[in-house]
């Protein structure tokens, strides 16, 4: 800060007469002044003087004299100085070091001071307007201007710059700024502190590189282990059981490659019969899918003679082979790539192997991911949260939560946890977590968290800030679905709106519907605007005179019906400036003149008979004959010279009741020719139909007039819109590519948001992009069922803030059990340590950030508490068996029981009923890799059937079991009922179930995981489980529990019978034996489903 710039100086300047004139005095420096004598000692480094001051005597003696007074050089003109003064009450001789913390940054950057809010960046602007030095050689002199505040009990005071103002507070023996806020009105009572004044920075990655936080890591990871590292091991043996796969299912060799036509891209690959027979036994063994991907190659793929712990980028982008899936035929294979891969093509022959460049990116994605968070690139603290040790916790700007513009993507008024949950996310000084059990509107929230988060980035850094992320596309989609910020949708990263996969970019989708709303908006405008008709007409007459061919008749007649419009335009108050208005008068008379004097020159009515010629076939078999002989006869009477065909071809024509095409064609170019002939113009055709320049820019002067006074004025948006319309209607291209360049939200699932397509986004190389691919704020859905290792690639990308929603109580993370089991064993973990592979890290976090709330008191976890999905009984039962049982927050419910009433036969006036399929009906029947029962898939299908045809389209039906092999028996029933039907090999629901009246899915039939985040107004939930194993009450302990696990299967499993049992609005009905939910063995294994029954029963007894 220059002296001069401190607005509190005084606004009078002190005048001394030197004896002498130094030449270097250093203008808005300080000078000390000093009595000698009746005059002053006026020095500045090595510049002195001695002055007589120049008015005010009395007043700079008592300055001088008290000595507190810091003077200023304000100018200098030869002999004269003249300062500027500013009285002090202390001046303080102390080094000072003030802390400078994220807080502050935000607050500048928010203030637009700084361009984004880093503490580096804002300890420079504070220096600049806090902190005062000598701009004198030999001179290290710093000063700062302080105040303390009112209250003498504050500890702190309040420092003055160059126009602002901070609050300083001690915090743990620490001066630490508060606030910064512009400085306005005079201030009493300054102090200055002159000595080594510095900002500092205090944010958490600095203290995070103390002694003392690194100590705390270090015995974290002594203690119990680095996390990190158990699921980088987990990571590498996935690798390992990649390339295992892929040495088992070894190569099938192809003798040549065709083309096959069609829509789809795809290519026959001639095999070898028998080794195709082989390779298939393989597949199968492998229980590879169809969706599983293969490369070609011209060699054998060969994993051992170079075994690599992770492959290498640029040996990936070298070789590059054609992948694809396969499907399998007689004599061969089709392969079929990706749709956006056609310029690849597969060698002439060669190898099929087992495709491992997708296992290759995600390691290599996983790796860099990790390697950022221990590197602490972004969110430093995020390490330390990983790995279970409490870090600093950064002050932050506190924000609003829930904004106006937030608030309308609720369906309703927000409930106070949403509210809660918006307030928590925003201001989380680095992790939030969002717990959404079923149909708390979790959706909603992560909606106008979306909104909520643009409106705070400012203007100037909305593009790409914003990552919307999940494990899986399904729920990336999802939480997309209701995105539109500032009015523009998210911007979609991969996922299967791709065309080839059968789905729809959501930009697309949105430029259409913009297109469509604003087709609708342009007809109610033009209804409503008198405008519109006169203003359309005169484009279109103004576009005919520049483009089409006329001839000098057919031009005046527009420049006259040009004339009508724009008198009925200055009706309506569109007035033409006076100059063109002039000019288009004396234009109009002009050229009247010249087509009334052309007209004349033409012999009588021979313009009008060529006219009328008839060169079209159904023309000229009216009266085209008759035509052409009244024209030869004017033609002689008139003396006018042809060529010798010319005349036999009117002869000819006049005598023959069809003409050819051929001679049609001759008559319409001796029409034209006659006709340029009788003009006065003699110039080329092409010449003669085009307009003067005079009369061009005439035009282009008039649509200039109309345009720029509609476009300043309400008349105008008929056009401004009309003009939006087209740009969608004409350029869709250019309208997504806008969107996609502007809009700040961007979707991707957690591997495709590190991968090429969202390099090209950030316009990254591919050097950059592991390094360089960031957001401001990235949101994870579906957090609780993600694989620790595909969360950390978006994690990592986090600068200001992470959001992870979920619920634990759900389905649990995909993980694969069998490696688990290897790495406890193999690496001999403790509890501690083997309780991270079976815990999702959402349920880590939940448990570690309330303990961390204990001693921090910054709330980072909120559970959403009101259901609106199913019916209150429903909701109090979810509520009770999954989430108070385990010491979480009851669970209301948002709408009455009558939002729900039905009239289904049979369970009128019911939320749930049991359908008994009692153990004689037949027992459970186990075939790997699962367990069926036929008997309860027999009367589902009845009862489906039944209330399906008795409710009509309008009742939506989801059919749930645990149990795969009994989703597959539960179809075939539904064959024998008319529900479903067998297509390409495959049974799905038959059409006129598929769908409702209001286009949702009307039936389906999966497990658990495929119904997580549906929901149907019936649910029948086939149990499958029905056996007679007595469980000896002797029996304790492991054995216990295995014993247990052996009667009941998964529907021990809270979380999945949490799932399936919330998926319905109206109706549960459970679908099974009783007695499985019967006495002490139920209530102990299966507290839930016996719970269920009890509730079954209390209905039938109220009658309900």
């Amino acid at each position: 800060m220059k002296l001069n710039e401190y607005s509190l100086l005084s606004s009078e300047l002190v005048q001394f007469a030197c004896d002498e004139s130094a030449t270097d005095w250093q203008i808005g420096e300080a000078v000390s002044v000093q009595a000698h004598g009746s005059d002053y000692f006026i020095r500045q480094g090595d510049s002195v003087c001695v002055g007589k001051a120049l008015g005010g005597q009395d007043r700079i003696a008592i300055q001088v004299q008290r000595g507190l007074t810091l003077w200023i050089l304000r100018s200098r003109h030869e002999k004269v100085l003249q300062l500027q003064s500013l009285d002090l009450v202390e001046q303080l001789q102390l080094d000072m070091a003030v802390s400078v913390d994220e807080a502050i940054a935000e607050q500048l950057a928010s203030k637009g001071e700084i361009s984004t809010p880093d503490v580096q960046a804002a300890i420079v602007w504070l220096s600049d307007r806090f902190v005062s030095a000598d701009d004198i050689p030999g001179s290290v002199m710093e000063r700062v201007f302080l105040g303390r505040f009112d209250n003498a009990s504050d500890d702190g005071f309040v420092l003055f710059g160059a126009g602002w103002r901070g609050t300083v507070k001690r915090d743990m023996g620490a001066l630490r700024l508060m606030s910064v806020t512009r400085l306005r009105g005079a201030t009493a009572r300054l102090a200055m502190a002159v000595g080594k004044i510095s900002f500092q920075d205090a944010s958490v990655a600095v203290q995070l590189q103390s002694t003392e936080q690194r100590a705390l890591l270090d015995a974290a990871l002594r203690d119990n282990g680095s996390y990190l590292r158990l699921w980088q091991e987990y990571g590498a043996l996935e690798w390992e059981q990649a390339r295992d796969c892929a040495r088992e299912l070894g190569s099938l060799r192809f003798k040549n490659a065709d083309l096959i036509e069609g829509e789809l891209w795809a290519w026959f690959l001639k095999v070898d019969v028998d080794h195709l027979k082989d390779f298939r036994k393989r597949w199968k063994a492998l229980a590879l899918s169809v969706t599983t991907q293969v490369e070609l190659g011209e060699k054998e793929l060969d994993l051992d003679s170079a075994v690599e712990d992770a492959p290498e980028k640029g040996e990936r982008a070298r070789r590059r082979p054609v992948r694809g899936v396969l499907r399998f035929e007689k004599d061969g294979v089709v392969l079929i790539p990706s749709q956006d891969r056609r310029s690849e093509r597969p060698p002439a022959n060669g190898f099929i192997y087992y495709s491992l460049s997708g296992d290759e990116a995600v390691q290599t994605r996983r790796a860099r991911a990790r390697q950022s968070i221990n590197d602490g690139r972004r969110l430093p603290q995020l390490s330390y949260l990983l790995e279970g040790v409490a870090p600093p916790s950064a002050r932050r700007r506190q924000l609003v939560g829930l904004s106006t513009y937030a608030k309308a993507c609720f369906k309703g008024p927000p409930t106070e946890r949403q509210k809660l949950a918006l307030d928590v996310a925003i201001n989380t000084p680095d992790i939030a977590l969002i717990v959404g059990p079923p149909g708390t509107g979790k959706t909603q929230v992560i909606a106008a968290l979306q909104r909520r988060l643009a409106e705070t980035l400012g203007e100037n850094s909305l593009q790409h800030q914003v990552l919307i992320s999940s494990y899986q596309h399904d729920a990336v989609d999802n939480a997309l679905n209701r995105a539109e910020v500032f009015g523009l949708p998210a911007v979609r990263i991969g996922g299967r709106w791709r065309r080839d996969e059968g789905g729809v970019d959501p930009v697309g989708v949105w430029c259409e519907r913009k297109r469509k709303e604003i087709a609708v908006r342009l007809d109610a405008i033009q209804r409503d605007e008198p405008l519109t008709q006169p203003l359309e007409e005169l484009d279109q007459r103004i576009t005919a005179l520049r483009l089409a061919s006329l001839s000098s008749q057919e031009r005046q007649t527009q420049f006259e019906q040009i004339d009508v419009l724009l008198h009925q335009l200055f009706d309506l108050d569109i007035r033409l400036p006076a100059n063109i208005k002039d000019r288009w008068d004396q234009f109009l008379a002009q050229q009247k003149r010249v087509e009334t004097q052309r007209q004349a020159n033409e012999p009588a009515g021979l313009v009008r008979l060529l006219r009328a010629l008839r060169t079209s076939s159904i023309g000229f078999a009216d009266d085209g004959p008759d035509r052409a002989h009244q024209l030869e006869r004017t033609l002689r009477r008139g003396s006018v010279k042809l060529e010798e065909s010319e005349w036999k071809l009117l002869q000819r024509l006049s005598t023959v009741a069809d003409a050819t095409a051929a001679d049609l064609s001759e008559l319409a170019a001796f029409k034209l020719s006659m006709l340029d002939r009788l003009s006065p113009d003699y110039r080329p055709p092409q010449l003669k139909q085009a307009l003067s320049g005079e009369a061009l820019g005439l035009l282009a002067d008039i649509e200039h007039a109309i345009d720029a006074p509609l476009r300043q004025s309400r008349r105008g948006i008929s056009a401004v819109v009309a003009s939006y319309h087209a740009a969608l209607a004409q350029a869709p291209n250019e309208a997504a590519r806008a969107v996609r360049e502007y809009a700040s939200i961007v979707g991707a699932t957690c591997q495709q948001s590190a991968g090429k397509a969202m390099s090209s986004l950030k316009e990254l190389s591919d050097l950059e992009a592991s390094e360089g691919i960031e957001f401001d704020t990235v949101v994870i859905d579906e957090a609780a069922r993600a694989n620790p290792l595909d969360l950390f690639v978006p994690m990592a990308m986090a600068r200001r803030r992470i959001i992870l929603v979920g619920d634990h109580r759900q389905l649990p993370h995909l993980v694969q059990r069998e490696l688990e089991d290897e790495l406890i064993s193999k690496q001999s973990l403790t509890e501690a340590q083997a309780k991270a592979y079976e815990q999702s890290l959402f349920e880590r976090l939940v448990k570690q950030l309330r303990e961390q709330e204990k001693v921090d008191n910054i709330k980072r976890v909120v559970m959403l508490d009101t259901q609106y999905r199913m019916h209150p009984t429903l909701g109090d039962f979810i509520s009770r068996q999954f989430y108070e049982s385990e010491g979480l927050d009851v669970l209301h419910s948002g709408r009455p029981a009558q939002d729900f009433a039905h009239s289904i036969l049979g369970y009128q006036g019911k939320c749930a009923a049991w359908l008994n399929v009692p153990l004689q009906d037949g027992k459970e029947k186990y075939l790997k890799p699962g367990y069926e029962r036929r008997a309860e898939a027999s009367a589902i299908a009845k009862e489906v059937k039944r209330i399906a045809d008795s409710c009509g389209p309008t009742l939506s039906i989801g059919i749930i079991s645990f149990y795969r092999a009994q989703c597959d028996l539960i179809l075939e029933a539904l064959v024998d009922q008319g529900l479903a039907e067998e297509e390409d090999g495959e049974i799905r629901i038959a059409r006129s179930y598929r769908q409702t009246e209001a286009g949702d899915e009307r039936l389906r039939v999966g497990t658990v995981d495929a119904f997580q985040g549906k929901e149907f107004d019936v649910v029948f939930l086939s149990i499958v489980r029905a056996n007679d194993v007595i469980v000896s009450a002797q029996k304790e302990g492991d054995e216990r529990e295995r014993l247990l696990n052996g009667k009941y299967g998964h529907l021990r499993l809270a979380n999945r019978l949490n799932v399936a049992m919330s998926r319905q609005r109206k109706l549960l009905v459970a679908v099974g034996d009783q007695r499985m939910a019967e006495g002490p063995e139920s209530e102990e294994g299966v507290p839930a489903l016996t719970a269920f029954l009890k509730l079954c029963r209390e209905e039938m007894a109220h009658g309900r």
